[in-house]
């Protein structure tokens, strides 16, 4: 089943910026808080990297590039030998294999952290909340310098320049603890790669197509054995009210009814020989039980004994 769900952070909870929220904020604190982070099941990254380009190699000798016209012109003449060699034009570098990346899991607020070549940067309220803590503190170490002799005017600097060095240490320990924290959860999130990741997807997709062909073969049965049908629908109906139907099968409470390839499926199941249209594009019938299994077998073996292949169309 599809669970839609509607995200819940701490600023849904607390609200400084209206009347009713500051009224709340003593129960919002030392009350149990519930935080609702929806979750992808599954992420598939699919991408290209970009070939690092050539670097360009300086002349010592400048060597202005002459106009194409003087070459044109040199060509008649047959004195093109007397001019520099025209410049060849770098070729292009040739595309970089695609890489694949299956992740488990990943909540929406890190969604940004799979993606390839992103840098992760702290927010701006959370660098405002850091740089605010460390500049009420050097206010606060700057207020109890007293200054009355050299010495201690020593010691003053030297103090802030120590706080300074601290500062600094500390945002770089942050930074890499950050670095870490994602690069762990990469690590731990990630399912599949390259060619594990194409096989993992190819499966899922066959898998796919084998609940779509069940679920149109189902319905049509469905659709045969009903009292009120007089007659097996034109391919056209078929693939008109198709996806509603089949939706009606899957008993889904959702807004938004589930996409199915009906034309596709039909397909299927001509190629698996359970299903028959006549001559008017009419279906016809529709195998079940042992005839179905017949079918299937006799499809099978063919496949196995390299007398048949399977559509690779999904």
């Amino acid at each position: 089943p599809i669970n839609l769900l509607d995200r819940v952070s701490i600023s849904n909870l607390v609200d400084l910026f209206s009347t009713g929220g500051r009224r709340r904020l003593f129960k919002s604190i030392f009350s149990t808080s519930e935080l609702v982070e929806p979750t992808y099941e599954e992420v598939v990254l699919v991408w290209r990297p970009l070939p690092e380009k050539p670097k360009k190699k300086k002349s010592r000798k400048f060597r202005p590039r002459l106009p194409k016209w003087i070459y044109d012109t040199a060509e008649i003449f047959d004195v093109e030998d007397r001019l520099p060699e025209i410049p060849k034009e770098p070729l292009a570098p040739a595309p970089l294999p695609i890489e694949i990346r299956t992740f488990d899991r990943v909540p929406m607020a890190n969604l940004l952290a799979v993606l390839p070549k992103t840098k992760l940067i702290f927010r701006p309220a959370d660098a405002l909340i850091f740089d605010l803590v460390n500049a009420f503190s050097l206010l606060a170490v700057l207020a109890s310098q007293k200054f009355d002799s050299p010495k201690l005017d020593l010691i003053a600097l030297v103090s802030v320049c120590l706080y300074g060095i601290r500062t600094f240490f500390r945002y770089s320990n942050k930074l890499a603890r950050y670095d870490l924290l994602v690069n762990k959860f990469l690590t731990k999130r990630i399912s599949h790669r390259n060619t594990g990741a194409l096989r993992y997807i190819a499966g899922e997709a066959g898998t796919q197509r084998a609940r779509r062909t069940s679920m149109v073969h189902e319905w049509l049965l469905g659709y045969g054995t009903s009292e009120a049908k007089t007659e097996w629908p034109l391919r056209e109906e078929i693939i008109q009210i198709g996806p509603m139907e089949v939706n009606k099968l899957l008993e889904m409470d959702v807004d938004q009814p589930v996409s199915i390839d009906i034309e596709a499926a039909l397909e299927d199941l001509i190629l698996l020989d359970l299903i028959i249209f006549d001559d008017n594009d009419r279906l016809s019938k529709v195998l079940t039980g042992e005839h179905a299994n017949a079918s299937l077998s006799t499809l099978w073996n063919d496949v196995f004994d390299g007398k048949g292949a399977i559509s690779e169309r999904t």
